[in-house]
């Protein structure tokens, strides 16, 4: 029997620092999955402007007289493009952006975009296929297992499948053995036939065979990780565009009432910029939050007072109406109490009737108005 340890784990088969080299050479997985920073930086406090229509297609001037696009952007859509050309004839830009991509970088979004896509022409095949997979939401330690697996593989030579020696038999009957488990052996049938091929010499052969299978299987696994991860991350995306379109809807365009009065259209715009504009720049994560982010994470226990509240007083939202019920039956109680106080505390003639004055200062017959007379007590 051969007495080998044959489990396929790249932590057995490299040192912390060889494993380290293979995945380093592809970029820091925690660097790669950092979004680039294409903003920016806001004021903590910055005021949310209700005349910022969302979606309004109003064109107002800036101080300096540049028309603000539609799209929402601050400046004209000849800036980006001109800051796109200073850098491609800075060599920032790669010279594979043509004049004409150039000059389709009208809006905010647009740079971003060339920006990223100037980022990833740097990058090696290896280094923009880690981007993409941590960008679509894989873990990066799955990531890593699976870089480190593939470069350790394709390390691997003809003269250290053929060496001889027990560094060469050890390394031929892993490669034998883990392929033998890949293709749904039992750990004691894949020994056996590891046995069999190191006594009847057809080891270098089957380790090179399985060399291939495995670089094979590691490859399309690798693959359908990524193509999965890839296809949930457009999916997620898809669905927050809808989300967001949703809200807007619900905000901006349904009709939303407290008690009997409309919400005017500023109102709803703050409420929408509120919960949907980012304001406010974390300095320790580069996140970008709106408002009522910021206030939740600032004063956390307060935050869910106020949801608390509002849940309660709504009916779990059912019922806005409440909100102006209830100040109303406080109002009303408050009134109830005032009169039964004035009641409690007015003096009542013999026969029960009200006596609204005492004294006969005004004499028998004063009227109060046409047809009321004060009532005397008796």
């Amino acid at each position: 029997m051969v007495d080998y340890d044959l489990s396929f784990d790249v932590n057995s088969l490299l040192t912390p620092e060889e494993a380290d080299k293979y995945f380093n050479e592809n970029g820091d997985e925690e660097a790669q999955n950092e979004p680039i920073d294409n903003t920016e930086e806001k004021p903590a406090e910055e005021e949310v402007k209700p005349s910022e229509k969302v979606g309004s297609g109003e064109i107002e001037k800036e101080p300096e007289g540049n028309a603000i696009n539609q799209k929402g952007g601050g400046s004209s859509p000849t800036f980006y493009s001109s800051i796109a050309s200073a850098l491609k004839n800075d060599g920032i830009f790669p010279d594979e952006f043509t004049d004409d991509e150039i000059s389709a970088v009208n809006s905010p979004e647009d740079f971003a975009e060339m920006f990223e896509k100037a980022i990833e022409k740097r990058m090696s095949d290896s280094q923009q296929r880690i981007d993409k997979a941590l960008r679509d939401g894989v873990e990066p330690d799955v990531v890593r297992n699976y870089e480190q697996t593939l470069s350790y593989l394709s390390s691997i030579s003809d003269d250290a499948l053929t060496a001889e020696g027990d560094e060469g038999d050890a390394l031929r009957s892993r490669l034998i053995y883990n392929d033998l488990i890949n293709r749904g052996f039992t750990h004691e049938k894949a020994l056996k036939e590891v046995e069999k091929s190191m006594k009847s010499g057809s080891d270098v052969e089957d380790a090179k065979d399985a060399l291939s299978a495995l670089t094979r299987f590691y490859s399309e696994s690798y693959k359908k990780l990524r193509k999965d991860a890839e296809t949930a991350a457009v999916a997620a995306r898809e669905k927050q565009k809808q989300d967001i379109e949703t809200f807007r809807k619900m905000i901006l365009e349904d009709d939303i009432k407290i008690g009997d009065k409309p919400l005017d259209k500023r109102v709803r715009q703050k409420v929408y910029d509120a919960v949907m504009k980012p304001v406010y720049k974390d300095p320790d994560t580069k996140q970008e939050l709106t408002l009522v982010q910021k206030f939740q994470r600032e004063n956390p226990m307060e935050f869910l007072k106020q949801l608390g509240l509002w849940y309660v007083l709504t009916d779990g939202g059912k019922n806005v109406d409440n909100l102006v019920q209830e100040q109303v039956r406080a109002e009303k109680n408050k009134g109830i109490r005032e009169l039964e106080k004035k009641i409690n505390s007015t003096q009542l003639g013999p026969d029960g009737s009200l006596r609204y004055m005492s004294g006969n200062q005004m004499g028998d017959d004063t009227l109060l108005s046409d047809g009321w007379e004060v009532v005397k007590g008796q």
